[in-house]
């Protein structure tokens, strides 16, 4: 017996930016039509497949333009074990803000430079399941990395330099987790080794071109969710053995609180959230970014027709000081498949190169997404 699901999204955007453009090229706004899309079907007891496509076109900006799979797989499952093969979107941890854990699948960060969504990779997985944990094995064995704006862009990395990003590749990438969730407790142990999710950066002698050299490390990593009435404590870390000279070895972590108050005004619920972000060493030694900073935010849910939703959340790097991010989002229905969101983000002394928006009045983002 055949089961189909079919469910997406199609979406209209577009970026403002109140400020002058910073150099020659770089464009004033962006609008963009997304189309993201994901159909599952099972076949019998046992198989299950599953296809995701998404497109991207940009009307300002042609190297934002993308199509790819984020899901093509085909998954064959007994009541003991499962196997799964093809193009995958993986996740790891439960973080709010930036899970620095998560790292098997690249990011595409023309979507969105703070929230990138994820890439689907090739990959091999096999999982042995038991009463209330799992251990998942895994192979992939093409490297995809980050996207990046291009250097006319607002975000562009390099402040309009051509940028040379690292080439797809056939590489041995693996990892092994094991992952454990009953009565409110949930906590993983991984070991990976992987091309990290973010190459080096670095301009050429001549100061004329960004050029991103990626680099494998091994990582021996952990993450815990544990829900305390409305309250719910995180944790995540991972000591990586970078496998290149530029960066040391070293500790990270993430320790982070939630809490909820139901119905604190009528059917409105509101959320606390904070998290901060560690190292123990020497670390990452070229970029500071989140290795000694603290996350703060909430979210107000309103649980009418409109399915009302307010967040605002802010980064503020100890070091340097006054280096920090900041967001805030609007979103309701507009009627029961259509959705209206604004987005404000700004930023001061954030980003690795200051050539992002980082002028002082930040960039705006509306959309408009039709689900199906």
């Amino acid at each position: 017996m055949e089961k189909l699901n079919i469910a997406g999204s199609f979406d209209y955007e577009t970026y403002q930016y109140p400020e002058t453009p910073l150099f020659p090229g770089q464009i004033e706004q962006n609008h963009a039509l997304r189309l993201d899309f994901r159909s599952e079907v099972s076949i019998g007891e046992n198989w299950r497949a599953a296809i995701a496509p998404f497109a991207r076109y940009d009307f300002m900006d042609d190297r934002q333009n993308t199509i790819r799979l984020n899901e093509a797989w085909v998954e064959y499952s007994t009541e003991n074990w499962d196997f799964r093969i093809g193009n995958q979107i993986f996740t790891w941890g439960q973080m709010e803000s930036v899970n620095r854990i998560d790292v098997l699948n690249p990011r595409d960060f023309r979507d969105d430079v703070i929230e990138p969504s994820k890439i689907g990779i090739p990959a091999a997985l096999f999982r042995w399941k038991f009463d209330n944990s799992d251990i998942s094995a895994y192979s992939i064995p093409y490297y995809i990395p980050d996207s990046f704006p291009g250097p006319d862009n607002f975000y562009s990395l390099s402040g309009g330099a051509p940028i040379r990003e690292p080439a797809e590749r056939f590489e041995d990438q693996w990892a092994i987790r094991y992952f454990y969730a009953g009565d409110g407790f949930d906590f993983a142990l991984s070991w990976a080794n992987v091309i990290e999710r973010l190459p080096i950066f670095d301009m050429n002698e001549a100061g004329t071109k960004l050029i991103g050299t990626p680099y494998k490390s091994n990582r021996l990593g952990f993450e815990f969710t544990k829900v305390i009435e409305s309250l719910i404590v995180k944790g995540e870390g991972f000591y990586r053995f970078p496998e290149t000279e530029l960066l040391a070895p070293g500790f990270f972590y993430t320790a982070g609180l939630e809490y909820t108050f139901p119905a604190i005004v009528g059917l409105s619920d509101l959320t606390l959230f904070t998290e901060y972000f560690g190292k123990v060493g020497d670390g990452q030694v070229r970029f500071q970014i989140l290795e000694n900073s603290l996350f703060t935010g909430f979210r107000l849910t309103v649980n009418d027709l409109a399915r009302q939703e307010f967040e605002v959340g802010a980064i503020n790097n100890f070091r340097p000081a006054g280096t920090w991010l900041v967001r805030a989002r609007y979103a309701r229905d507009i009627v029961e498949q259509l959705r209206f969101e604004v987005t404000y983000t700004d930023s001061f002394g954030f980003f690795v190169f200051p050539d992002q928006d980082e002028d002082g009045d930040g960039a705006f983002r509306v959309r408009l997404r039709y689900s199906f």
